[in-house]
């Protein structure tokens, strides 16, 4: 953490001046190793913490993030990548979420059991993302594919639908896919890759007429001349035994999406 940094996140984070700072860490250690910021307006104070350290308090709505390394954090929305240690709890809010709004069946395309919901797992997900919304978890949107087609699956959960959180998630990641990559790490945190597709292509479900215009919104194109069919998966690749799902297939490559920000600028 350099003062640099820090006096930018104040600023674009309107915090007072005169706003209290301490360390949760039980230890000395040099400045530069601090590496998250959290903030209680209520008390004006900032704390720090190291290594991606979670603090007893985190969960409390008069806290909020300021600043993690692998945070993104636009229009009241943040996004933590699932190797990231504030996301351990979404799996199981994701699964509880899931099954109340009795939607496995409809977003799987599986038959509902206790041994597909073990298979739904976000910890260390590559190219996964966990959506907060005010601190709370509010969905996920996640990449699968190859270095040169991704392609990118979102849910919401139920309270922050038709607000257009999801259209909002959604072109802040093809922005980051396509002009600066998604940052791919291993479990053992050691390595870390960034991963430039050069298209997207996504699949909707034929009666899933919200998703259909989240596309046509974050300008992907409608592949007609296709016929695609959904098989059914969870996870990275264990597949089930279902049938085939219509779908229609969408498409956006690199190369429109920058040649459009062109002619708009």
């Amino acid at each position: 953490m350099t003062m640099e940094l820090l006096c930018r996140i104040i600023e674009e984070n309107n915090i007072p001046k005169d706003v209290h700072f301490i360390s949760n860490s039980e230890w000395e250690c040099d400045a530069t190793e601090m590496d998250g910021l959290h903030y209680n307006r209520e008390s004006n104070t900032i704390v720090f913490t190291q290594d991606g350290d979670n603090i007893d308090y985190e969960k409390s709505d008069k806290w909020e993030i300021l600043y993690t390394p692998n945070l993104i954090k636009f229009e009241g929305i943040e996004v933590h990548p699932c190797f990231d240690y504030i996301t351990y709890d979404f799996t199981y809010i994701f699964k509880k979420e899931i099954k109340e709004v009795g939607e496995f069946e409809s977003f799987y395309g599986i038959r509902e059991t206790d041994d597909a919901y073990n298979d739904i797992q976000f910890v260390w997900r590559p190219l996964f993302y966990c959506i907060k919304i005010r601190g709370k978890f509010a969905g996920y949107i996640g990449f699968t594919g190859d270095e040169n087609v991704l392609e990118p699956e979102i849910y919401i959960f139920r309270n922050y639908r038709n607000k257009g959180y999801g259209t909002r998630v959604m072109k802040k990641f093809i922005d980051i896919a396509f002009r600066d990559g998604l940052v791919e790490k291993t479990m053992e945190k050691r390595e870390e890759k960034t991963v430039l597709p050069k298209k997207l292509v996504s699949t909707v479900r034929i009666e899933n007429e919200y998703s259909h215009r989240m596309m046509r919104a974050c300008g992907f194109s409608e592949n007609k001349e296709v016929a695609a069919e959904f098989v059914a998966f969870i996870g990275e690749d264990k597949k089930f035994d279902a049938e085939p799902i219509e779908v229609k297939e969408y498409y956006l490559t690199k190369e429109l999406y920058l040649a459009r920000e062109r002619e708009e600028n």
